[in-house]
């Protein structure tokens, strides 16, 4: 019986000494984060669902940027502010909004309080050029089902540079619609040749060359309108 008991308790001190060894720890360690992932995921998918959930927040924060872009743009109103800094007064409609925006959705304000919030002059001159260029797209796709429209061409002066405004017409089913396409540069040279080439030009860069001109509209200055020399002519 003593022999037996000594054997017992033998046993059992290398148990104890066994269940708090390093081997034994780690092992245990690795076999109940196991059985956690059953019902949570491995740490991979975490991590991978913790960064698709990053993406998603950082794909609605600049979607809300570009709302913002679109609203200014569509009422017609000034992005920037005279003075943008944190103790101004007046920011300007872009960062006033966004501070409006913030006040409001905590979500958004998590994003927009960061040191890196995108809405510098040069994001948001991006977001206006990426709006412009998906706007002048679906002009030119219903211009392509029509394959015929007008131009509509006026001079406009920005501080020191002479520029050309174009503008279309066509029909989108039943009714005549017109859009501005954007300004040319013609401080090169304002004569009738010069103006001409930037038109086609123009027109080439946003595809619109392949398709008929059935209309000119011009304003009065003989250099556009004149029927032997001028734009209209040539």
């Amino acid at each position: 019986l003593t022999g037996s008991r000594g054997k017992k308790g033998n046993k059992q001190s290398k148990l104890e000494a066994h269940s708090t060894c390093k081997h034994h720890l780690t092992c245990m360690t690795k076999w109940e984060q196991h059985v956690k992932s059953k019902s949570s995921g491995s740490i991979h998918e975490q991590l991978s669902s913790s960064h698709k959930l990053i993406v998603e927040k950082n794909r609605k924060y600049i979607k809300t940027l570009i709302e913002i872009t679109l609203f200014l743009g569509n009422q017609g109103l000034a992005f920037r502010g005279h003075d943008e800094s944190k103790l101004s007064s007046n920011k300007g409609n872009f960062k006033e909004t966004c501070d409006l925006l913030a006040k409001n959705c905590p979500e958004f304000e998590e994003k927009y309080s960061n040191t890196t919030n995108f809405t510098s002059h040069l994001i948001q001159d991006e977001l206006v050029n990426l709006s412009a260029a998906s706007i002048l797209s679906k002009i030119t796709e219903e211009i392509k089902c029509n394959k015929v429209f007008g131009i509509m061409i006026d001079e406009a002066r920005c501080f020191k540079e002479e520029q050309m405004s174009v503008c279309v017409r066509y029909t989108v089913g039943l009714n005549v619609v017109e859009r501005f396409l954007g300004f040319v540069d013609v401080s090169e040279n304002q004569n009738a040749e010069s103006l001409c080439a930037k038109i086609f030009e123009f027109l080439t860069e946003n595809q619109l060359d392949k398709y008929h001109i059935v209309a000119q509209s011009y304003d009065g200055a003989s250099v556009m309108s004149g029927k032997f020399n001028g734009v209209q002519s040539k």
